[in-house]
């Protein structure tokens, strides 16, 4: 795969025909390769099922779009021919606009496609992304969803979307400030890419803003079964309203808590950075 920022723009920009004819074929190949691996041809159709409806469920909603591309699926699933109302139903009563069995399904996705070939992950996770891209536009939470798949060492991608790839799959994280030369360390669960660079977010009242501003230096460390990413450098702040929105979008509670109490955000990248993930046999790889 190309780099996943640009694997995004291309299939929000692909023909409608084009895009129809390229999903039906990795559809029909995914199927033929997933009844080679399951036991009976109810348990392939139901992996792909998962698939799919993971995809779709990654923004918390079906959209009409989505719904034209798998009306087969919910025909199937409701044994009749379904309006978009109803498939609207059935996506909501299979739980998927619930993050508890969302994450049981993203977890059954990656349980799947761990062993598998790296040429069949790819088809997996292009598939994903084609069922995220089908309305126009993928998302920031739908490249959330689809950078948990990504195995850093298996697919072409930046050192940045390795590093995304990685916090996504964390899920939390850990930012060190300096405050007096004593390190100080808070959890941190919110980032976003914008060109190309990762952003993180902190309130400017809060004392990790005060430590950032008054000393920069800083470090991210992230934890996954049998590794940890190390990326440090020196914190870069910069406005700008689609940082905004990102937040908004991936957390609008806290957002409008925020914007309720007068309280304001501050984003921040790292510069003057390095990277490397470390395994538990202290074997590094240098991101940068």
């Amino acid at each position: 795969m190309s780099g996943f920022e640009d694997l995004c723009n291309s299939m929000e920009k692909l023909d409608s025909e084009i895009f129809a004819k390229l999903f039906n074929e990795k559809s029909a190949k995914i199927i033929t390769a997933l009844a080679g691996l399951a036991e009976d041809g109810a348990e392939a159709l139901s992996i792909y099922l998962d698939f799919i409806l993971a995809a779709v469920a990654a923004d918390n909603n079906l959209s009409k779009k989505e719904y034209e591309l798998l009306k087969p699926m919910f025909d199937m699933i409701a044994g009749q021919s379904t309006t978009y109302e109803q498939a609207v139903v059935l996506f909501n009563e299979v739980g998927m606009k619930n993050d508890k069995d969302l994450s049981r399904y993203v977890d059954n996705v990656l349980r799947i496609i761990e062993p598998l070939s790296p040429e069949f992950r790819d088809d997996l996770i292009l598939f994903s992304l084609m069922v995220c891209a089908v309305d126009g536009k993928v998302s920031e939470s739908e490249k959330r969803f689809i950078s948990q798949l990504i195995a850093p060492e298996n697919i072409e991608i930046t050192p940045m979307e390795a590093i995304d790839s990685f916090l996504t799959r964390a899920g939390t994280f850990t930012l060190a400030t300096i405050c007096d030369g004593q390190p100080k360390m808070r959890i941190l669960g919110f980032k976003t890419i914008l060109e190309g660079k990762i952003y993180f977010a902190v309130g400017t009242f809060k004392d990790v803003y005060a430590q950032l501003t008054a000393n920069p230096h800083c470090e991210i460390l992230a934890h996954i079964e049998g590794e940890f990413l190390r990326w440090d450098g020196c914190a870069s702040f910069k406005e700008d309203e689609k940082l905004e929105n990102a937040f908004k979008e991936a957390l609008p509670m806290i957002y409008e808590t925020y914007k309720s109490n007068n309280c304001s955000l501050a984003y921040f990248t790292l510069e003057k950075d390095t990277a490397e993930i470390v395994k538990i046999d202290n074997t590094k790889i240098k991101l940068f």
